[in-house]
């Protein structure tokens, strides 16, 4: 049975068409078999019609005519596999059979394909939550790339997969993951099938590939005897990384849409991890670390530092004390229970405004956001910029965080739990120049995640020795004593009230 796959101008999405009938008559009007819906088409363009020695292309009488292979047609003329066919600006390719079915998908799609219905099956969404946790504590972009692409493996049931790269210095393709340990490596990939999704920057599902003669010349898909395959690209903004892709060989059973779907996600979530690694690489490789300290520096602190390294760069390492610092801790209540309630393209749009919020507030009041964890984070006030009213600049931030959450700005409702304490902490630069974050290491930052453990839904808990440093009017009550893990004695807790 042939079929007739096309696009629409300025858009990377084909879509296919089985020509199951014996006249197809293709057009702007609904009414067609095939409406083509673009104001270039005319209502009854053209008809495809089957006749004993094949099928055969007819103009319908169309305004700007039928082009068949940079041709316009001229009554009945015969159609081969592979022929284009143009009407306006829609673009169709004739195909023999339908024994391949090509789906792209595009960039474009993303926001709609995150908030499929078909990603909410529970397997792809604890790969796709774990995968986004060991991105965040991972150690380094060759051992993360292991990690999901094992995951995928599993979570499709692919025989084979690989994540490619793009060298920078050479443009080659380079292996950095593959699956088994005596894979065929990079040779095993089909390339027709890379660098179509490369080429196009859009996901590729391929099934039964053995079996179509638009890949009869491909020596890797018949060697290998690939079945089906998913290709999806790791890019980002206007750059490519290489692409995510997986087969089956011995299996029958072609991957699906579904599948697609979860493998792009996987390849943006990709592509923000090797986009992160190029461009530390990059600023380590220039000398110039002024955008990495502003992840956890307030913008006053970024010239000294930088100073600071410029003048004798082993100083970045050197172990840095302060006497008094108050922590901050808060998270998003019930956040396991929002990611089942809500569509996935929800709850990214939620964190991101959430994170974005809190940098925002922490450093305009001139503390430092150390560390996201997850549903929450991590704020320093007092280390390595200090102020005298730091435990005041720390309050201010939690009160002024959920007056935007009681505000409905999340987009998605939202309760937080913060708590606080203050005392001495020791402030430590780890990782390489390649990969850095400042770690602060202190009782005091223990209690204050203990104390956000303890806090009822947007309520601010905060130690006795915060409540003793504060030096504005903010209205505080005692809790009362309260025992936390891993500490002997109870703790004395107050809570702001504003």
């Amino acid at each position: 049975m042939p079929l007739l796959s096309y696009r629409y101008k300025g858009s990377p999405n084909e879509t296919v068409y089985k020509i199951d009938r014996e006249s197809v008559s293709a057009g702007r009007l609904p009414s067609n078999d095939l409406p083509l819906l673009d104001a270039s088409v005319s209502r009854n363009h053209f008809v495809i019609k089957k006749e004993l020695d094949g099928y055969y292309l007819y103009d319908n009488g169309s305004s700007n005519g039928t082009i068949l292979n940079n041709k316009k047609v001229q009554g009945r003329t015969r159609l081969y596999d592979n022929d284009e066919i143009t009407a306006g600006s829609v673009v169709l390719i004739f195909h023999d059979n339908d024994l391949t079915t090509i789906k792209e998908v595009s960039a474009q799609e993303l926001d709609t394909i995150a908030g499929s219905p078909s990603l909410l099956n529970n397997i792809y969404l604890d790969v796709l939550f774990s995968a986004a946790r060991e991105s965040i504590y991972a150690t380094g972009l060759n051992s993360l790339s292991a990690k999901i692409l094992q995951s995928v493996c599993d979570a499709i049931r692919a025989e084979y997969g690989a994540i490619v790269l793009i060298d920078e210095k050479t443009g080659e393709l380079v292996l950095e993951a593959a699956s088994g340990k005596d894979g065929p490596g990079i040779r095993g990939i089909s390339s027709n099938i890379l660098g179509r999704s490369i080429k196009n920057r859009a996901g590729l599902l391929v099934q039964n590939a053995a079996a179509d003669k638009r890949f009869a010349g491909d020596r890797t898909i018949q060697t290998m005897g690939i079945n089906s395959a998913l290709c999806a690209p790791i890019w980002e903004k206007d750059r490519v990384y290489g692409a995510l892709y997986a087969d089956r060989r011995v299996s029958q059973t072609p991957f699906n849409e579904d599948q697609l779907n979860f493998v792009t996600i996987m390849a943006n979530l990709l592509a923000l991890n090797v986009a992160h690694e190029r461009l530390t690489k990059k600023i380590t490789d220039e000398m110039v670390l002024s955008d990495q300290i502003k992840r956890f520096v307030p913008i006053e602190a970024v010239s000294g530092l930088l100073g600071m390294i410029k003048n004798n760069p082993s100083e970045m390492w050197n172990v840095q004390t302060a006497d008094r610092t108050t922590i901050l801790f808060a998270d998003i209540v019930g956040f396991t229970s929002l990611t089942e309630k809500n569509e996935s393209k929800d709850i990214a749009k939620l964190l991101r405004a959430f994170f974005e919020q809190a940098t925002t507030i922490v450093l305009s009041q001139g503390g430092s956001v150390n560390k996201f964890l997850g549903d929450g984070f991590m704020a320093v006030f007092g280390t390595p910029l200090s102020h005298p009213d730091d435990t005041d600049r720390a309050i201010r931030s939690a009160i002024k965080l959920l007056e935007w959450v009681r505000t409905g700005n999340s987009g998605t409702p939202i309760s937080l739990r913060i708590g606080m304490d203050t005392g001495a902490v020791t402030g430590i630069m780890i990782g390489s120049p390649q990969r850095l974050e400042y770690t602060i290491i202190g009782n005091c930052v223990n209690v204050s995640s203990r104390l956000q453990a303890k806090a009822a839904p947007n309520q601010i808990l905060i130690s006795s020795e915060t409540n003793r440093f504060i030096q504005s009017p903010f209205n505080t009550k005692l809790v009362g004593e309260i025992t936390v893990k891993g500490k002997e004695n109870q703790l004395r807790v107050y809570e702001v009230l504003g």
